[in-house]
């Protein structure tokens, strides 16, 4: 519709290349020292001795960082490197203060914490704990200088990428390469002393990873059996949506599967039974989380797809492929060989959680993957932040890790709690010596901790076996089928006493010695955390390939299935709406070991000894309490997300101020719509007579208008991740409004995001906000009451006519500064636009609603009230109009509710079964939704939500109301058939701290609830 001039005004829509540094013209190094050019060189990396001169150089401040690799013993002597071997190299820098980053991340993990879930947000870490610029810049010449060729910084601000050969890499850091024939053929090269720095350099570079390549990460699965099935349809025929409950499995494959005599339970496991096992409720599917799935190889998307179909989901799942991502597809050929891990990994995800997101950051084929290459995946899964949850099934023992790359990858793992991101890992599938490689001919008895599980900022998942009946499963610790859940003693990491999670805790076979890192600390790095099924004999049912009609499934075991469902567990936790409130879980191993005895079940049976590996009677043993063979336990789901998301901070109290209505933003002015799922900052603070600082939340008039397509809005606090929720929703070609209450980001600013295949226009009226200053209005709750209706009383208002609600109609208390209406237009007899103002004012060039002929619409407004107390209704249409308003609260001097800010999170959707039993409200229906929060709106008194309804089978409206108090006449939003309308709702809250909200329509329609803000 046409707006006038000056004045207008969910549920989802339809659904780096490295930069390499300038080469430049080749010195000798001989002469790169002479005379003042040797000062970029004593910046960086040592170099042969310098030809004499008249002035002698003074002696370089040399130190050679970490040591050279050790070759496997069963390693033989081979030719070395060619000089033009390529080298991918990754030089690691300190950050500027590593203590304070340290003190950061047990902070922001820690309950009780001022700082507590208070995360850097994307790009944040390079500036505020990254390398110092100057080192930087320093670095990257004496690596220029010493004939290497730098690249840009990566985003972490800790890492210079660096391509060069072998050749280079002798003369820069002045040490030679051997080579060797490994057991499996291959062959490695390796330095023959540790890289030797020189001036700013040796101060500043921590490591360099990508020297050696003798040890590779391997996969912690198990196939113990597959087979070919052809289905009944096919894999192409995935559900459009999950409609809730746990995934099971779909009869063609069971049947398949019970012909040979397997079923669930006792020869193999499924969601469902899975949930059972680990006590685990449907409760939403993770909608809103994004795991993120650490891989070095292809993976086959009709495998993925055949598991989507026998399972009902549609869980998205994409790629990100990192330094080229991998180049061996799977075939008919290898695919028991190429893509089992990352298909067990995605599967295993969309089974527990079917409707998070999937992505899969893919390295090069592990078969080639350099240590660089590795780092580089996980510094992309860090940088981006897309995922709150990194799940990994890759490894190597800790004895054969490359040095410099653990330490250079233990720095991304800070990046990442220090961001909120949770990264699980599986412990190795051979007991507590991590070195076996499963071939009985050559075996490795030597005892370590598996590598990543046993960093310190990651969480090390082990393994278990299920037995018992599925109303009373037992679990012991994984030893069976060749395999056993790995763990053990670290000989690389301490932990630092003021963040020591595993304090007091000494498992059996504890033993101080084994850790020689630990100087004057009690207690070293243990490995695992916690566990999970495991069992290669009775392990997880997955799809492995899929081909003309004929699809694979196998069994799979291994500790590679206990850490993907374990970050299936965390995208459950932080798509609850406890945790949703205050940012995802993030680093969990402190919050593990804080955990109560019914959010995990304790193992005390079993041990993970290996004797193939040539060590007998059970070095860890499972035992009461912590051990090294199965960590803490294995969840209970359910009590478990409860006890993650307890205890959540509360966002400072604020106070209203009314300002303008006064517009911030019209993307028509210069005719820049928001482009298709793009997004547009706007500038809050400091803007329109709000003030610089101090302030938490601003109160918007949104209008979409003239948008391309179908689609919907989101409005959050800059910098913040994007919440999966919408502010207001469109057809194509019309304009719609809502009110929205939201966070101001740091930066005093907040961002739309058009969810929509096409462009939109956006328009946003400030009409107030709060502040952290004690002088402003709080909220009084009131009704809801109907205070207008013109169809009983007045009748319709006429063309650019008004009506006045005076104080004492509003019901307006003393002191009284605003008040929250629900207005609505219906019966319009030509398209038009309603504004309401305080009496006595001028009447503003904005509106807060706007209408096409016939339509019923709604808006949440909050109007100051005049100098008389009273406010006016303005119908801005050539036709007339009748006009309903019920009153919802009132913003006074005293006596009121403070507001609180919260991340816009769900609390509510039918469609999933999230806060309601699963399916559509029927007609009159009136459902009661808690608001207990886990603490977070237990005692609110009123809560600010954005209330949708979809998928109307009838015209109708909806009531929000204190629970157990009657609605009476008054309603939040009206639709008609078929559409999907949203509506910012403020409602007082009933005595049992729930609300009702009523179906007024004679049949079906779905409700989502997201919260905003509440009052207490």
């Amino acid at each position: 519709m046409a707006i006038p001039p000056g004045r207008a005004g969910g549920a989802p829509a339809p659904a780096d290349p490295r930069r390499t540094g300038r080469r430049t013209a080749r010195r000798s190094i001989r002469g790169a020292l002479a005379g003042a050019a040797a000062t970029a060189v004593l910046l960086g990396l040592a170099v042969p001795a310098a030809a004499s001169a008249a002035q002698p150089a003074p002696p370089l401040q040399e130190r050679r960082i970490g040591a050279a690799p050790t070759a496997p013993a069963d390693a033989l002597p081979a030719d070395g490197p060619a000089d033009s071997t390529p080298l991918s190299l990754s030089i690691t820098l300190d950050p500027r203060d590593p203590g304070a980053l340290q003190s950061f991340v047990t902070a922001v993990s820690t309950p009780g914490s001022p700082q507590y879930r208070q995360y850097l947000k994307t790009g944040e870490f390079a500036r505020t704990f990254g390398a110092d610029p100057a080192a930087i810049a320093s670095v990257t010449r004496a690596l220029a200088d010493a004939g290497l060729h730098p690249g840009a910084p990566d985003a972490n601000g800790l890492t210079i990428p660096v391509a060069t050969t072998v050749g280079e890499a002798k003369r820069a850091f002045a040490t030679g390469f051997s080579g060797y024939r490994l057991a499996d053929g291959s062959t490695a090269y390796a330095n023959t002393e540790a890289p030797l720095l020189s001036g700013a350099a040796a101060g500043a570079v921590a490591g360099v990873v990508g020297l050696n390549n003798l040890v590779r990460p391997h996969t912690s699965h198990i196939l113990t059996d597959h087979g070919a099935v052809k289905p009944e349809q096919p894999a192409t025929a995935v559900a459009p949506a999950f409609n809730g409950g746990q995934p099971a499995l779909c009869a063609d494959i069971e049947n398949w599967q019970a012909a040979q005599g397997k079923h669930k339970f006792q020869d193999y496991f499924t969601p469902d039974t899975l949930a059972g096992v680990y006590q685990k409720s449907f409760a939403g599917g993770g909608a809103g989380s994004t795991v993120a799935v650490f891989a070095l190889e292809d993976y086959s998307d009709a495998a993925v797809a055949a598991y989507q179909r026998c399972f009902a989901t549609a869980a998205p799942v994409s790629r990100v492929k990192v330094n080229g991502g991998p180049t061996t597809p799977v075939t008919p050929d290898n695919y028991l060989n190429v893509g089992v891990e990352t298909e067990l990994d995605v599967e295993t995800i969309i089974g527990f959680v079917p409707n998070a997101s999937v992505l899969v950051y893919q390295g090069p084929d592990y078969t080639r993957a350099s240590w660089a290459d590795i780092l580089a995946v996980y510094q992309r899964i860090v940088a981006d932040n897309r995922a709150q949850v990194v799940s990994v099934s890759w490894g190597s023992c800790e004895d054969r890790t490359d040095r410099a790359y653990q330490q250079a990858a233990n720095l991304v793992y800070q990046q990442a709690a220090a961001q909120g991101q949770s990264v699980v890992a599986a412990s190795g599938d051979y007991g507590s010596t991590g070195c076996f490689n499963g071939d009985p001919t050559r075996p490795d008895s030597r005892l370590s901790a598996p590598d990543p599980a046993g960093q310190p900022y990651v969480t090390g998942i082990g393994g278990t076996t299920i037995n018992g009946t599925p109303a009373a499963p037992q679990e012991t610790a994984w030893n069976s089928g060749g395999g056993a859940s790995g763990g053990g003693l670290s000989s690389r990491w301490a932990l630092d006493n003021t963040a020591n999670y595993q304090a007091g805790r000494t498992a059996p076979g504890f033993n101080p010695n084994g850790c020689p890192a630990v100087q004057g600390v009690s207690t070293c790095r243990q490995v695992p955390d916690v566990s999970a099924l495991a069992d290669s004999g009775r392990g997880y049912l997955i799809s492995v390939y899929a081909q003309d009609r004929t699809e694979y499934w196998g069994t799979v075991g291994g500790t590679s299935g206990a850490a993907p469902l374990w970050a299936a567990i965390i995208a459950h936790a932080n798509a609850d709406a406890r945790c949703a409130a205050s940012g995802p879980v993030g680093y969990l191993n402190p919050l593990l070991y804080r955990l109560g005895a019914d959010a995990l079940k304790d193992v005390t049976t079993g041990h993970t000894n290996v004797t193939a590996s040539g060590y007998s009677g059970g070095l860890y043993t499972a035992a009461p309490g912590y051990d090294m063979a199965t960590g803490l336990g294995t969840p209970r789901v359910d009590a478990l997300t409860r006890e993650l998301c307890a205890a959540l901070p509360q966002s400072p109290a604020g106070t209203y101020r009314s300002t303008g209505p006064t517009r911030l933003l019209d993307t028509r002015a210069d005719s820049s719509p928001v482009a298709a799922y793009g997004e547009r900052s706007l500038q809050i603070s400091g803007s329109a007579g709000i003030p610089a600082t101090g302030v938490t939340a601003v109160i918007l008039n949104v209008t979409a208008t003239a948008p391309a397509t179908d689609g919907h809005l989101t409005v959050y606090p800059s910098g913040g991740a994007r919440p999966d929720t919408s502010n207001l929703n469109w057809t194509a070609g019309t304009t719609v409004p809502n009110l929205v209450t939201v966070p101001v980001g740091k930066d005093g600013r907040v961002t739309f995001y058009n969810g929509a295949w096409g462009g939109v226009h956006l328009l946003a009226d400030v009409q107030g906000y709060y502040t952290s200053a004690t002088d402003g209005a709080t909220y009084r709750p009131s009704g809801p009451a109907r205070v207008l209706d013109t169809r009983t009383s007045g009748g319709p208002v006429g063309a650019y006519g008004e009506v006045a609600l005076s104080s004492q109609q509003l019901g307006a208390p003393a002191g009284a500064r605003a008040v929250v209406l629900n207005v609505t237009s219906t019966g319009s007899q030509e398209e038009g636009h309603l504004t309401v103002y305080p009496s006595g004012d001028t009447l503003p060039v904005t509106s807060n609603l706007n209408w096409t002929r016939g339509q019923t619409i709604p808006n949440q407004v909050i109007v100051p009230l005049g100098a008389d107390g009273g406010i006016r209704l303005y119908n801005g249409s050539w036709g007339s109009t009748q006009m309903v308003a019920d009153v919802f609260g009132f913003l006074t001097a005293d006596g009121g509710a403070a507001f609180h800010t919260t991340a816009p999170h769900r609390l509510m959707d039918s469609r999933l079964g999230l806060g309601t039993p699963q399916g559509a409200f029927t007609g009159r229906q009136v459902r009661r939704l808690g608001l207990d929060g886990g603490g977070l709106l237990s005692g609110a008194r009123a809560v600010v939500l954005n209330v949708t309804v979809t998928n109307p089978l009838e015209d109708g409206h909806l009531a929000v109301s204190p629970a157990g108090r009657d609605s009476g006449s008054t309603s939040n939003l009206n639709w008609r058939a078929g559409q999907t309308v949203a509506n910012m709702v403020t409602v007082p809250v009933g005595a049992d701290g729930a609300l009702d909200i009523l179906n007024g329509s004679w049949n079906n329609a779905d409700v989502i609830v997201d919260v905003l803000g509440y009052y207490s």
